[in-house]
């Protein structure tokens, strides 16, 4: 496998795991009244802001990043060149 498949993969496999990532991050950020007002009957939804299809706009979001930068990675012909530093 290429370095840069493995790039390529890897950006589709943090892609995948995204929208666990975010609600992870958000319920850590909550503080204990949020969580418990968030876990009643009558709280507020898991995600303040409009959900699609199960997720929010920063799920679908950052994993359509990660999915553009592994297909970038993956159809880039050219090897990077480094800049020469003068010194």
């Amino acid at each position: 496998m290429s370095h840069r498949a493995f790039i390529s993969l890897s950006c589709f496999a943090a892609a995948s795991i995204w929208p666990r990532i975010v609600t992870t991050f958000e319920w850590a950020m909550l503080s204990p009244l949020e969580r418990a007002t968030q876990a009643s009957f009558c709280g507020s939804p898991d995600h303040a802001a409009y959900a699609l299809l199960g997720h929010c706009a920063a799920c679908w979001a950052g994993s359509a990043l990660l999915i553009a930068t592994g297909l970038a990675v993956l159809f880039t012909g050219r090897q990077a060149k480094a800049i020469p530093v003068k010194q």
